[in-house]
């Protein structure tokens, strides 16, 4: 757990900044609701979704959990001046590997950085035919290490090595045919969802529970990316870090030495 017990019990009387939060019947809808600022995530919005992770693990009753968000962007990734300063410990990428409950993504806006982590780490993703991803660290001094850890788990190797360095855009039917997206659907995203849950909510909880954890202890490795991590601090306090949240902030290309 991320989170003491008590604060878990008391989850529906919190009041959350950066997501909105509606436990349903039988599943959660988190949506990411930063649009002012592209729905970045930092430090207070990953511990609001950590605590999603919390209490969904906690709570029996919640058989799915959905990702949804508002505005033109899913997610841009990490918000760089605020993880420029953060001392947060809680790894992102732990937030959703160490979720035990089948995870649906629902793409309406575009992805960048470690909003494709998110991506990379449903169980399900739904998507609309515009959207475009994009893993542009490379160009602010930074590379994607979480995020090419989890791509790793479902795409091929050249494919997302090749993606991670030269920070180009894909579309949708790219990412569908390498098996990062499930489902591509322009009018009737609503539809598809509720289909996913029925489908999803016929099955033995207990069973899934069981599965989704065992396959996190055997094939996502904790200690891998705790060595990913420290190659990104170590990046974080490079000049061409520093560099390129000057480039980013100020909209110009960065200018390495």
């Amino acid at each position: 757990m991320f989170f003491n017990k008590k604060k878990i019990e008391n989850f529906e009387t919190i009041s959350f900044k950066n997501l909105i939060v509606k436990i349903k019947t039988n599943h959660i809808e988190i949506t990411l609701n930063r649009v002012n600022k592209k729905n970045a995530l930092n430090s207070k919005m990953i511990e609001e979704l950590a605590l999603c992770t919390d209490y969904a693990n906690f709570n029996d009753s919640i058989r799915a959990v959905i990702y949804k968000s508002i505005g033109d962007t899913f997610c841009a990734g990490l918000d760089l001046n605020d993880f420029k300063e953060s001392k947060n410990s809680i790894q992102v990428a732990d937030i959703f590997n160490k979720l035990y409950k089948p995870k649906l993504v629902v793409l309406e806006g575009n992805v960048y950085a470690g909003g494709v982590l998110i991506v990379a780490c449903a169980n399900h993703v739904i998507s609309r035919k515009d959207v475009k991803l994009s893993l542009p660290e490379v160009k602010r001094g930074l590379f994607p290490f979480q995020v090419m850890d989890s791509l790793l788990r479902i795409m091929p190797e050249r494919i997302v090595i090749d993606w991670c360095t030269n920070s180009k855009t894909l579309d949708v039917e790219y990412c569908q045919k390498f098996n990062l997206i499930q489902e591509v659907e322009e009018s009737n995203i609503s539809v598809n969802i509720n289909k996913w849950i029925d489908q999803i909510t016929k099955m033995s909880p207990n069973a899934i529970k069981s599965g989704l954890k065992s396959y996190e202890e055997l094939y996502i490795d904790d200690e891998k990316i705790r060595k990913l991590n420290i190659e990104l601090r170590k990046l974080k306090k490079s000049n061409d870090f520093l560099e390129g949240i000057k480039a980013f902030n100020k909209k110009r290309n960065p200018r390495w030495k």
